[in-house]
């Protein structure tokens, strides 16, 4: 990956992860990602077949010409390569893997090239349901709607490090634990 703003967004997720398979979705701090802010998104799976965009970026609605929060996220991608596409949000979440999509959309201009990466997000009661996600393109001259067609894919395997030690979870409703008597 050779894009600055990929790469540091990348960075930032390794270090919250902190050797751990994923970090927690309420972990996130948007301060520390602004510039890719306007080229995010987050997808929530809620059932086995049903995946939403919870989150996304004013750059990535402007790509697609329309609001895209609530839509499948297949909707970023050609129809030709959705499937393939939902399939790879699916290793994200069970591998869990981080995945990197050479991106092609055709464009009056010629053809828009971009990279999307997508990395997993722990729920808030532990389960990674979440994919935290950018896209990043060869700049700002594209007509919308963009329908990318997948060029390449690259899918790393996540690993927990050894003696990782487990973060608490974010504080809740939960009363405190009693102590043994």
């Amino acid at each position: 990956m050779n894009d600055l703003m990929l790469t540091s967004l990348k960075s930032y997720w390794e270090r919250l992860r902190a050797g751990r398979v994923a970090p927690y979705r309420a972990e996130i701090d948007p301060r520390q990602f602004e510039p890719a802010l306007e080229n995010m998104f987050i997808i929530e799976k809620l059932a086995p077949d049903n995946m939403r965009i919870r989150l996304a970026g004013m750059k990535i609605c402007e790509m697609m010409g329309m609001e895209v929060r609530g839509m499948q996220p297949g909707f970023l991608i050609e129809d030709g390569d959705r499937v393939r596409f939902d399939r790879l949000l699916n290793v994200v979440m069970t591998e869990p893997a981080v995945v990197e999509l050479k991106l092609a959309a055709p464009n009056r201009s010629g053809t828009y090239r971009a990279t999307m990466l997508l990395m997993p997000l722990r729920s808030d009661f532990g389960d990674i349901n979440r994919v935290i996600g950018c896209t990043s393109g060869d700049g700002d001259l594209f007509a919308p709607p963009l329908s990318f067609a997948i060029v390449d894919v690259a899918v790393t395997p996540v690993e927990p490090s050894q003696g990782a030690e487990p973060r608490q979870l974010v504080p809740g409703f939960a009363e405190a634990p009693a102590s043994f008597a």
